[in-house]
């Protein structure tokens, strides 16, 4: 028996849109009245008013209905063999299911009148015809498709569309690339990590970009006989360290262990006294360009510039970073959704909290998709919610070839998620390996009995200097 077809409309922002609709259809007709008069007055003959008056009213109708009210004709059918696309006047296509590739959820920043039409961007291969930022879905076309969006006619890979029932729409296509990332997660949503990990696969990392980073060379993060000293006291001791592509590396150690002086000198904050670093192959030193362009850092301390806001935060990155406008749009849209920041991004960093401001500077990381993270205390000020989020993208970032090292003093965390742990003490390496490797050497029965055993010395540790 064949299913009947489902209607997928979307009317969540009619009203808003009706009154700034409303307010500018009463501006055109006011102005059609005054033009109106004008051919009243001036037209010589009764035919001559006719003809003028008619064209004028055809005109205002015209694009009163078809270019202000089009958003609000959003109508998608979806059948067993297609889906047809409804937007306006402007467009009204069938697509074969066959020929859909990948559907997710998104949050894209929409210009002041895109809303007013479906448009094509030839230089993206894309349809928009979205009417809000709400509720957005990419679909993907598996092949290049001719459509014709208004009078225009072009090769289209994409299109960007509406639905309310956003995730209904999206089980219903059940196509590669569905998520349910993009609704509330809960610390019971036992699916969290594998949606995440989906939204990363999908929508923000393509298939190309993670086979380049799997054909980068094994070892992401290497470290030799570094060193650095103030004064007459050895802060970090001949720190010799290997993390391979696509591994979480937990960095674990006490206060002053000298955890943040050795992520200083692998990201080339800090000149080392001896020794040498490398980021995905590049000497941090001799080749700090590439090591930095294949790097994203996240400090102990936010970084923001406080007088912009959250999303002009990320297009000041993206710019001093090289990338198009359109993409720097794009990830950050991706991150701010993804990171929950969405509803504050219009929003001064001044104004942020402390668990805001380091989420916006692990999205401004993440915006160039760097092989290499490196984070200081990632999770700090986080609640428990933002935490768990956190810690199932970096799973999801692994899978893709990113390689993480993050210190830490939170011991679940680092037994929860890293596939490697270092303890670092006094300076030095004192052992590193999985948690059931490091529990099966040390004989005891988690990680916290290890780390208070070898860390179990009365002397002072060596403070780290903050620069």
């Amino acid at each position: 028996m064949q299913q009947p077809v489902r209607t997928f409309s979307y009317t969540a922002r009619r009203g808003p849109y009706l009154a700034v609709a409303g307010t500018l259809g009463f501006l055109l007709l006011a102005e059609g009245s005054i033009i109106a008069l004008i051919i009243l007055i001036f037209a010589h003959t009764l035919l001559l008013k006719l003809i003028l008056l008619s064209a004028l009213a055809a005109f205002y109708l015209f694009f009163i209905s078809g270019l202000l009210l089009a958003p609000l004709w959003t109508r998608h059918r979806l059948s067993t063999t297609h889906l047809h696309l409804h937007y306006g006047l402007a467009l009204n296509v069938a697509i074969p299911r066959s020929a859909l590739a990948s559907a997710q959820a998104v949050h894209e920043r929409l210009t002041a009148f895109q809303p007013l039409s479906a448009g094509y961007e030839a230089k993206r291969r894309r349809i928009v015809a979205s009417f809000s930022e709400q509720g957005q879905v990419l679909l993907c076309l598996a092949h290049p498709m001719s459509i014709k969006v208004g009078r225009a006619r072009g090769q289209v890979e994409k299109i960007l569309i509406n639905v309310n029932t956003r995730d209904e729409f999206l089980k219903a296509l059940a196509l590669p690339g569905y998520s349910s990332a993009s609704s509330s997660i809960t610390a019971t949503s036992v699916r969290q990590d594998e949606c995440i990990s989906e939204s990363m696969h999908s929508s923000w990392i393509s298939s190309t970009e993670r086979a380049k980073q799997k054909a980068t060379s094994t070892t992401a993060i290497r470290a030799e006989g570094l060193t650095r000293r103030f004064d007459n006291c050895t802060v970090v001791d001949n720190l010799d360290m290997s993390i391979r592509a696509g591994e979480i590396y937990g960095f674990l150690g006490s206060n002053g262990a000298g955890k943040t002086t050795a992520i200083k000198m692998l990201v080339g904050l800090l000149q080392p006294d001896a020794g040498h670093a490398w980021i995905a192959g590049y000497d941090v030193w001799n080749e700090a360009s590439a090591a930095k362009t294949a790097l994203g850092y996240v400090a102990d301390r936010a970084m923001l510039y406080e007088r912009l806001t959250g999303r002009e935060f990320l297009a000041f990155l993206g710019q001093m970073r090289g990338l198009p406008q359109a993409e720097t749009e794009m990830r950050s849209a991706h991150l701010l959704d993804l990171l929950e920041l969405t509803e504050h991004a219009e929003r001064l960093c001044g104004a942020y909290s402390f668990g805001m401001k380091r989420k916006l500077a692990l999205a401004g990381a993440l915006l160039h998709q760097p092989q290499v993270l490196i984070l200081d205390e990632p999770l700090n000020g986080l609640d428990p919610r933002s935490a768990r989020r956190i810690k199932a993208l970096f799973n999801a970032l692994a899978a893709t070839g990113t390689t993480i090292l993050l210190s830490t003093h939170d011991l679940a965390t680092a037994e929860e998620i890293c596939h490697r742990i270092g303890i670092i003490h006094r300076g030095r390496l004192l052992a590193e390996g999985s948690s059931a490797e490091l529990r099966r050497i040390a004989n005891v029965p988690d990680l916290e009995a290890i780390f208070l055993n070898l860390t179990s010395e009365d002397a002072p540790l060596a403070q780290e200097p903050t620069l």
